[in-house]
């Protein structure tokens, strides 16, 4: 602005002559001066550098350029400490591969930003720190008290919370995957957004892994934000979520299944079962379209063995027929004759169908298998008389676990404890207070007065024995046996034709059985007494009863052999008058054989009773050893001697004399040895939750573990923890993990590359995958355990357990609960389940209010 004003004074003043004349008159005069500094300053300079190249002065080097390659020298000599976990067999693979990882997830961005090497090294050691901390945390877990502790309880659990959402959605006709999915995550609310939302569970594990570096970095490194997060972002965005996303598929764990169970679960009936509980129209058109390939891919071959051909082709041709008839009942519910519609109390009063062979099976072995007796159980429940099975069911499984415990202490040469037998006197006496005694809930009025009063006798004052309710469990089957309403009108229902169906009997194994067949439960068997037989007696006990334990009552213990082999034996509660009258009564046959004298001073002499005892056995002996016994008046009278009671029986009501310790309980589970505590306690549980066996009676479950600890004791021979130790110990062996580590290794890199995504899997591939895997599920139970909980019930209870997986929310849900607890069992002391509560707790509240700012 000044300029302006300037020149408007100097033009109006001088004028625009004088004006112009300025202006040239400076630049000329700057141009001089440039030409003279120009012209003058390059001799200067000539002359300057002349007198420098006289001088023997070297030119200086660069310093800065020095510095810095002396630096990159020392950066290029830091060295790692390349020991993670002390064994040198797993550092070497496991250091390979984080040169692999730090060269695919690091290197691969970090090249395009800097070439500095430091912080590749600060990120490689800090990981190492991490593996290092970790490894030595890890040594103190007890893998074994783990596996079969609280990981069992989260499987367990799991397939509670499933089993409820099953029951809950039964009320419904039809519902989706969505459905079962958000009543499941109804019951299971603490892991519902973390397995449901992207988002909360990205949040989720970072709060996870933030935790875990917390207890695993120095306290340096930890403070370092940007390196924490760095770390942190790798873990979670490289490691767990990806595995996340491949574990949790349906399809990978049907996969699995098809890769850990052997090739000979898949049987013909397994295969069957996984047609009938299949529930997929688009699974059953991919078999329907394999087995129609199969079949065309069979008839043009070369027939070859004319034989095995035609039976492959009728199998196929019978599977195919097996798949269309499933296709229909898929989509018309109500044809499927296993349907709901068709429930216990419709078969129970549903007339046997007049169309249908109606084989005859015998109340003995209705008695003695699970399945057909399952069906029983529930027809007398129909009609109010379950307490006689359920008294034939508990004096079985009563005599079952004794015969047990006295065969395992005589393989140890000794007999049971004083204990074991008082817990089994309690067990005895609970069973007849429930049913036998006077004031019994549910008494059964039917059984022989004399029966329940030696009974009576036997449990108060003599040895507790097998064979103590035999008389019992006989006068039941009689029951069952002789009363039209009982055995004879089961025979008549629908439940005894679905019984029929589900044995699935061949004609050979019907003929095979007659309705005169004694019956073959584990222990009872009714003997019929011939002239021809033989008897045995012997009195190994002695008890004090009575009003002040004055009397003597000796347990006389008779045993028949007869004609075929057959075997029974009786415990008969005498004082020494009683034998005294049966003695007087058959003086006259056995003039030989006299009893030992009485005497009146030393009744209650420990001495002499002990004495009397051994003289009486030498009578019993001498008694049954004679050959005159055998006659039709001696027979008799023996049968009345064994069918008469004792007169000094006593109350049950009272206390037994030996104090019965309270850890001491009759229970299924009460059998196992401490050996076999570990395999045959997770069996149980197992067994337990997928088949339902807690609901059922207890001689079921008695049966169950009998089998299960065979199965226990073939898999693992004598020392079963010893072995489980030795096979724990193997898996965490350094042989082993550096197996793994190279295994790892060569599937994610193999020849040193990242491996290429895995080809999509088409849609058939998938379908029939997860076929074989529920075939290969179905056939893995064996045929023993099959009959003894029954074909429907484990049918069922494997089929449960395969639709759990089939849902990747409830995958990741277990997965992350099993986690956590492998979290915890490495941290014990650091309050690890309550922390991550509380950030679960957190990310759930934010959800729920984005949840609510969405829908506003």
């Amino acid at each position: 602005m000044w300029s302006y004003v300037v020149s408007f004074l100097v033009i109006n003043k001088y004028g625009l002559f004088y004006l112009c004349n300025l202006v040239s008159l400076v630049l000329t005069f700057v141009a001089g001066l440039f030409a003279v500094s120009w012209f003058f300053g390059a001799e200067v300079k000539r002359k300057i550098l002349y007198r420098f190249k006289a001088l023997p002065l070297k030119p200086p080097s660069n310093g800065l350029s020095a510095v810095l390659e002396r630096l990159v020298k020392l950066r290029l000599t830091w060295k790692l400490d390349k020991r993670l976990s002390g064994a040198t067999i797993i550092d070497e693979p496991f250091n390979e591969v984080l040169d692999l990882f730090m060269r695919d997830f690091v290197d691969e961005w970090y090249k395009d930003i800097s070439k500095d090497e430091e912080f590749k090294f600060e990120v490689r050691k800090t990981i190492q720190s991490v593996v290092v901390n970790l490894s030595a945390k890890l040594r103190d877990v007890d893998f074994i008290a783990l596996s079969t502790g609280p990981f069992l309880t989260d499987m367990t659990s799991h397939l509670r919370i499933f089993k409820k959402t099953q029951e809950r959605l039964r009320v419904f006709t039809n519902y989706s995957a969505q459905d079962e999915i958000r009543v499941f995550f109804e019951l299971e609310s603490q892991f519902g957004v973390i397995c449901t939302d992207k988002e909360a569970e990205e949040v989720y594990v970072r709060n996870l892994v933030d935790v875990l570096l917390y207890l695993l970095l120095p306290k340096s490194s930890f403070q370092c934000y940007p390196m924490r997060v760095l770390i942190r972002e790798l873990i979670t965005t490289c490691c767990i979520i990806p595995t996340m996303d491949t574990i949790v598929e349906p399809d990978y764990v049907n996969q699995c299944f098809m890769a850990w169970l052997k090739d000979d679960c898949l049987t013909s009936e397994s295969f069957l079962s996984a047609i009938h509980c299949c529930t997929s129209p688009t699974e059953l058109d991919h078999l329907e379209d394999r087995l129609q390939k199969d079949i065309q891919r069979l008839r043009a071959m070369d027939s070859g063995n004319i034989t095995n051909w035609r039976q492959q082709l009728d199998s196929l041709m019978y599977a195919l027929r097996q798949v269309s008839i499933r296709y229909q009942n898929v989509f018309d519910p109500g044809s499927d004759p296993n349907s709901a519609i068709h429930s216990t109390q419709n078969d129970a009063t549903q007339p046997f169908p007049t169309n249908k062979p109606c084989p005859n099976i015998p109340l003995n072995f209705i008695l003695g298998n699970s399945i057909s007796l399952k069906y029983f159980i529930d027809f007398m429940n129909h009609i109010k008389a379950e307490k006689f099975l359920y008294m034939w069911l508990s004096v079985d499984c009563f005599r079952d676990e004794l015969k047990s415990r006295v065969d395992m202490a005589a393989a140890d040469g000794r007999i049971i404890s004083d204990a074991e037998e008082n817990m089994f006197r309690k067990e005895a006496k609970r069973i007849y207070l429930e049913g036998l005694s006077e004031d019994a809930p549910n008494k059964i009025h039917d059984i022989d007065s004399r029966v329940v009063a030696r009974l009576e006798t036997a449990i108060t004052s003599l040895p507790i024995t097998p064979y103590l309710f035999d008389e019992v469990q006989e006068g039941i089957y009689n029951i069952l046996n002789k009363d039209k309403k009982y055995y004879h009108t089961f025979r008549k229902s629908m439940l005894y034709y679905r019984c029929l169906t589900e044995l699935d009997l061949n004609q050979d194994q019907l003929n095979e059985m007659s309705p005169e067949e004694p019956c073959s439960s584990s222990a009872f068997k009714p003997v019929a007494i011939s002239p021809n037989g033989r008897f045995s007696a012997d009195i190994p006990h002695v008890s004090m009863v009575g009003k002040d334990k004055q009397d003597a009552l000796y347990g006389v213990v008779l045993k028949y052999r007869g004609d075929h082999g057959d075997e029974k034996q009786w415990i008969v509660p005498k004082t020494f008058e009683e034998i005294k009258k049966f003695q007087s009564r058959i003086s006259d046959q056995l003039p030989s054989v006299n009893l030992p004298k009485s005497s009146f001073f030393s009744g209650l002499d420990k001495d002499y009773i002990s004495n009397r005892k051994d003289a009486l056995n030498g009578y019993l002996k001498g008694l049954f050893d004679d050959a005159t016994l055998q006659s039709p008046e001696v027979l008799e009278q023996v049968m009345e001697f064994i069918s008469s009671g004792s007169s000094s029986a006593t109350d049950l009501n009272t206390e037994p004399d030996v104090d019965i310790e309270d850890n001491n309980t009759f229970d299924a589970n009460s059998s196992l040895d401490d050996e076999e505590n570990i395999p045959l306690k997770v069996l149980i549980l197992l067994t337990d939750e997928v088949f339902d066996m807690k609901n059922r009676n207890q001689w079921f479950r008695t049966r169950m573990v009998t089998f299960l600890r065979q199965i226990v004791r073939a898999t693992f021979g004598g020392k079963i923890n010893l072995k489980i130790q030795e096979y724990v110990e193997w898996l965490t062996s350094p042989e082993y993990i550096s197996e793994m580590i190279t295994l790892f290794k060569e599937s994610f890199w193999p020849d040193g590359k990242w491996a290429d995504p895995s080809p999509e899997r088409c849609g058939s591939a998938v379908s029939l995958t997860k076929f074989m895997g529920h075939t290969k599920l179905q056939g893995m139970i064996s045929d023993e355990l099959r009959n003894i909980i029954g074909k429907d019930t484990v049918r069922e209870g494997v089929d449960m357990v395969f639709r759990m997986y089939q849902a990747k929310e409830m995958n990741r849900l277990l997965f992350y609960k099993m986690l956590e607890t492998f979290i915890e069992a490495v941290f014990p002391d650091n309050k690890i389940r309550q922390t991550l509560t509380l950030l679960r707790n957190n990310i759930n509240t934010k959800a729920i209010i984005r949840r609510h700012s969405v829908v506003k």
